[in-house]
C-alpha cells in the first residue's frame, strides 16, 4: 500500500520545493521577504489547523533562509536545489542574508523537565557543532543561561555535544541578560546577524510545558537578533491556554502578549495536489472522494490517509470494472455503493467516528444526502436509481421525485431494512439490495473484500 503522507525528511522538503506541489512557493517567499523586514526582536505565529502542512511550511522556510546565507553550512548543490523555483523577486547574487535559522520541535521535548534547556540544547547542536570549543566558552555561557532559568546543573546534558573537551563549573555568575547577549553573539559569530528560531507543535504539548515555554521565551530569551517564529493551531493554543489557568481565561489576550502579528498559513493548492495523488482522471469514485473531502474540509494529512484507503478499498473494481460481473441486479448495486458509498463511509472514519458509527448503524442518513446534493454528482449518478415511472423533472405520465427522496430510499433499503422470511431484498430502480449489503459495505470500508488491492 503506498503512503501518500510526506514525512518532512529533508529530501522530501526539498524535492517539494522543487516540484511546488501545493503551489506554496510564492507563499514561502512572501513569509521569507516578511522575516527580512523584521527590525528588532519579533515573535511571529504561523496560524493553520492540524495536518494542513504547517510543519512542511516552516522547514521549507528554515530551508530557504540557510540556502540564501552564504555563510550557512549547506552545499551549493542543495542551495540551488532549495531556491531555484522560488520567484523571488531579486534572485542575484545580491539577494542574500545574513540570518541563520533552526527548528525546534515542542511535542517532541515536552517530557523535558525544563522547556528552555531543551531549546537551548537544540540551538547549540544544530548551530555550534563546528566551533573550536577548546578556544571559546560558548558552552560555559549556555549552560549557565540554561542553569539560571531551570535552577538545574546542565553542564552534563551539553558536555555530550563536544566529545571530549570537558566543561569547567561556572565560577563566576555574571547578569543573566548579559550571558544571553554573549550567547547569541557567540552563536551568530562569522555565521550570521540574526537567529530565526522556528518553534512547531507548541499547540500539541501538555500545558505545562506550553505555558512554561512561551513565557521563559518571552522573559529570557528577548533578544535584537532572534526572530521567534510559532507554527500553531491557534485554536488549540487557547484551549491549551485555558486548561492550564481556568476555562474563564482570556487566552486569545494572554497570547498577543507573545506574538507581535499572526499570519495565516495560506491554503494549498489542491488541483496540483488532486494531480499528484492520482485523482484527475475524470472517474466516479475521484469525483465522490473530491467531495468529501470538501464536505469535512480536510486538511492535507488527513486528505492522504484518506485517499490512500479509498483507493486500496475501491479502485480496482471502480477504474477496471472489466475485471468484475456487475451485469445483474446485486452486482449493480455492489457496483454503486462502491463507488459512492464506501468512499463516504471511509472519510466518515477519519472525520468522525460517531456520525461514522450512527451513518452505518441506520441512525442517519445526513451524509449520503450532503454527498448527492453536489452538481457534479447529482442525479445523473442516481438516475439508475429511479424507478421507470419516476422522474426527476416535470415528465408526463411519471411521478417527479427529489434527490433527498432518492438517497433515503437507498439508505433505508441497505442499513434500516430488516430483511426477514421472503423479503430478502428491496429493489430500487436497477439495483438490488439485499441483507448483505450493509455488512458489504462495512468489510470493504476496512479494505477487506475481494475488491481491494494493496499493491496499489
Amino acid at each position: 500500500m503506498k503512503n501518500y503522507e510526506l514525512l518532512p525528511t529533508e529530501e522530501n522538503l526539498i524535492q517539494t520545493l522543487s516540484d511546488d506541489v501545493l503551489n506554496r512557493n510564492k507563499d514561502i517567499v512572501y513569509f521569507y521577504d516578511i522575516l527580512m523586514a523584521q527590525e528588532g526582536a519579533s515573535s511571529i505565529a504561523i496560524d493553520g489547523r492540524w495536518g494542513s502542512g504547517k510543519t512542511f511550511f516552516v522547514r521549507q522556510s528554515m530551508l530557504v533562509i540557510n540556502a540564501k546565507n552564504p555563510s550557512s553550512t549547506i552545499d551549493d548543490e542543495k542551495r540551488v536545489r532549495i531556491t531555484h523555483r522560488l520567484p523571488f523577486k531579486n534572485n542575484s547574487e545580491d539577494d542574500t542574508n545574513c540570518d541563520l535559522a533552526v527548528y525546534y520541535d515542542a511535542w517532541e521535548n515536552d517530557n523535558d523537565t525544563d522547556p528552555i534547556l531543551s531549546l537551548i540544547y537544540e540551538i547549540t547542536k544544530q548551530l555550534s557543532i563546528e566551533y573550536d570549543f577548546k578556544e571559546k566558552d560558548f558552552f560555559k555561557t549556555a549552560a549557565y543561561i540554561a542553569e539560571v532559568i531551570s535552577g538545574r546543573n546542565v553542564s552534563g546534558l551539553l558536555e555530550s555535544l563536544k566529545g571530549d573537551n570537558p566543561i569547567e563549573k561556572f565560577k563566576e555568575q555574571k547578569d543573566l541578560s548579559e550571558k544571553i547577549k554573549q550567547f547569541f553573539s557567540d552563536i551568530l559569530v562569522e555565521r550570521g546577524n540574526r537567529l530565526v528560531v522556528f518553534v512547531d507543535e507548541l499547540d500539541r504539548c501538555k500545558p505545562t510545558y506550553a505555558v512554561r515555554l512561551l513565557e521563559q521565551i518571552k522573559h529570557y530569551l528577548s533578544d535584537d537578533r532572534v526572530i521567534f517564529v510559532f507554527s500553531v493551531n491557534i485554536d488549540e493554543l487557547q484551549h491549551t491556554i485555558k486548561h492550564y489557568y481556568g476555562d474563564g481565561f482570556d487566552a486569545c489576550r494572554y497570547l498577543d502578549r507573545f506574538f507581535d502579528f499572526r499570519v495565516a498559513l495560506p491554503p494549498a493548492d489542491m488541483t496540483k495536489y488532486y494531480e499528484k495523488l492520482g485523482m484527475n482522471t475524470g472517474y466516479v469514485s475521484e469525483k465522490v472522494s473530491m467531495r468529501i473531502i470538501e464536505m469535512y474540509h480536510m486538511e492535507l494529512r488527513g486528505i492522504s490517509r484518506f485517499y490512500r484507503q479509498v483507493k486500496t478499498a475501491v479502485f480496482v473494481p471502480t477504474h477496471e470494472n472489466r475485471k468484475f460481473d456487475f451485469s445483474f441486479p446485486d452486482g449493480k448495486a455492489r457496483e454503486f455503493m462502491l463507488m459512492y458509498i464506501v468512499p463516504l463511509v471511509i472519510g466518515l472514519k477519519i472525520v468522525d467516528i460517531s456520525l461514522h458509527d450512527d451513518f452505518v448503524n441506520g441512525k442517519n442518513a445526513s451524509p449520503l444526502i450532503e454527498l448527492f446534493a453536489s452538481d457534479e454528482i447529482g442525479e445523473w449518478s442516481l438516475r439508475n436509481c429511479l424507478n421507470n415511472d419516476e422522474s426527476f423533472n416535470d415528465e408526463e405520465g411519471k411521478t417527479k421525485v427529489t434527490r433527498e427522496e432518492i438517497v433515503k430510499r437507498v439508505y433505508k433499503a441497505i442499513f434500516v431494512n430488516k430483511y426477514t422470511g421472503r423479503q430478502y431484498c428491496e429493489n430500487i430502480g436497477q439495483y438490488e439490495f439485499d441483507n448483505r449489503a450493509r455488512g458489504f459495505i462495512v468489510s470493504a470500508s476496512s479494505m477487506m473484500s475481494n475488491y481491494a488491492d494493496y499493491s496499489i
